[in-house]
């Protein structure tokens, strides 16, 4: 779609088909660059979010992976609305509304496997595909068509091995409303990763707070300073010259999705050189292999995601490899990385810098979920709204790993943990700070003194372009 450029920033913030300002009430319409407070704390907004834009947006459900065999199911919950993903049969997916067509009984939870689909109230039956397949005691009804008591059907398609869900009939195809992710992720073949962990967390705050604080890099020196340094223990607040060490994380907005992508230190970095995987943060001062390493290491100790076991060891090789002169660690780490991908048996394509650059760092895919791209490892988040209420969430943390090509027909277990506090989760130093935060920002929402988000037009823009997509299923007819 056409749009319109900011002739300061040369980037679209507005685009063609946007909702007109004077078309969304006063205390809900964004400014440049500024977002009101109560599109975050209102039971009014959360309302028509979940009236208008979770009914008609492509939300990722689950993965291929949790359906392994026919009658395996997931449960995907969303503000009041259920949905029950189910494995047909061996080559298709369905997804039903998750209610009675008696006396509207949910009909399963959470996730598991069955032969059909029984009510728990009264014993109704359906089969997988969702047809009627018992009504006790049938002939004391009015009489009834099969078709008008099987269950509804919500939209399903898949792509890089997520299965999405849309509950609106008429959507456009999920390839359309996802471009240009589809495009930009192709090289790194999503869809041979697999869970390593999965942790979904109960947080006292609006279901948007919660992705906000993964959707921006700018958080980066006041939340995480341990990232600065070789002592990854010492989360210290960061000094003022390694304030000048933070990295720069321009946000690119598209007419539904948007992203970050971290270039390196402010006083360094441009946007014309793009992402470049090798860099790493650093303390300025440290040999450049024990940097890169030790932050391999960490992420992979830590967070448990981007990196992984394969890449840890690369990275203790680094620590006495010879670089071969001309190359930076950076990229000698990778080189190495890449060798011993190939000799256990991993699809390790290239990835050519141009493809790095589109892919930049994290990706909000439109409403309510975060793709971060990577070879070898990733991770995806996840935020809804729980129990109607606009300042309880669940946060939900997907790390997953890329398999040999040996292992792409394997089956495997998995199955998410839950908490009701990040305290009891073990998420990690880097998670736990930002968990940390998600409280604060909320107690500091409501006070009187605060009317709204004042945003970084270079590195917050994707938490703005997500308010500014919401507002066509709000306000749109």
């Amino acid at each position: 779609m056409t749009a319109v450029e900011d002739p300061r920033i040369n980037r679209p913030i507005w685009f063609e088909g946007d909702i007109p300002p004077e078309q969304v009430p006063e205390k809900y319409r964004l400014e440049r660059a500024f977002i009101p407070k109560g599109r975050f704390l209102d039971q009014e907004f959360l309302d028509l979010e979940l009236g208008k834009m979770f009914t008609k947006t492509w939300q990722i459900a689950c993965r291929v992976e949790e359906l392994p065999d026919v009658g395996c199911f997931v449960e995907y919950e969303v503000g009041k609305y259920s949905i029950l993903v189910v494995r047909e049969s061996k080559t298709e997916i369905r997804a039903y509304h998750n209610a009675c067509r008696h006396r509207g009984t949910r009909l399963a939870r959470g996730r598991g496997r069955v032969g059909s689909l029984i009510c728990p109230f009264h014993g109704w039956r359906w089969n997988l595909d969702g047809s009627i397949r018992l009504v006790l005691d049938r002939e004391e009804f009015v009489p009834r068509s099969d078709d008008d008591l099987g269950l509804v059907r919500v939209r399903t398609e898949e792509w890089a091995g997520f299965v999405f869900i849309n509950m609106d009939p008429n959507a456009q195809p999920l390839l359309e409303y996802l471009d240009p992710i589809a495009r930009i992720f192709a090289p790194f073949q999503l869809q041979n990763y697999r869970f390593r962990w999965g942790k979904g967390v109960v947080v006292p705050c609006n279901w948007k707070t919660a992705l906000d604080a993964f959707l921006e890099a700018y958080h980066v020196a006041g939340t995480h300073p341990q990232l600065f340094r070789l002592e990854r223990t010492n989360d210290k607040i960061a000094s003022l010259r390694e304030l000048d060490l933070r990295p720069w994380a321009p946000t690119t907005v598209y007419e539904r999705h948007a992203h970050y992508s971290a270039l390196g230190p402010k006083s360094t970095a441009s946007k014309d050189a793009g992402k470049d995987p090798s860099r790493r943060s650093t303390d300025g001062k440290s040999d450049e292999r024990l940097t890169v390493a030790n932050a391999v290491q960490y992420l992979h100790e830590d967070m448990r995601g981007l990196e992984n076991e394969r890449s840890w060891r690369v990275a203790e090789k680094l620590k006495t490899a010879e670089v071969p002169d001309g190359m930076s660690a950076g990229k000698y780490f990778l080189q190495m990385y890449r060798e011993q991908s190939l000799a256990e048996g991993y699809d390790w394509p290239v990835i050519t810098p141009e493809q790095w650059t589109e892919a930049g760092s994290a990706w909000n895919v439109f409403p309510n979920s975060i793709i971060l791209p990577g070879q070898g490892s990733v991770f995806w988040y996840r935020s809804r709204p729980i129990d109607n209420d606009p300042n309880k969430a669940l946060f939900e943390v997907f790390s997953l790993d890329q398999i040999p090509v040996a292992d792409y027909d394997k089956k495997r277990e998995f199955e998410p943990q839950y908490f009701d506090d990040y305290r009891d989760a073990d998420m990690g130093q880097v998670f736990s700070q930002d968990f940390a935060n998600m409280k604060e920002v909320t107690v500091g929402m409501h006070s009187p003194s605060f009317d709204g988000h004042r945003l970084s037009e270079e590195q917050e823009m994707t938490i703005w372009n997500h308010h500014r997509v919401a507002d066509r299923y709000i306000w749109g007819d």
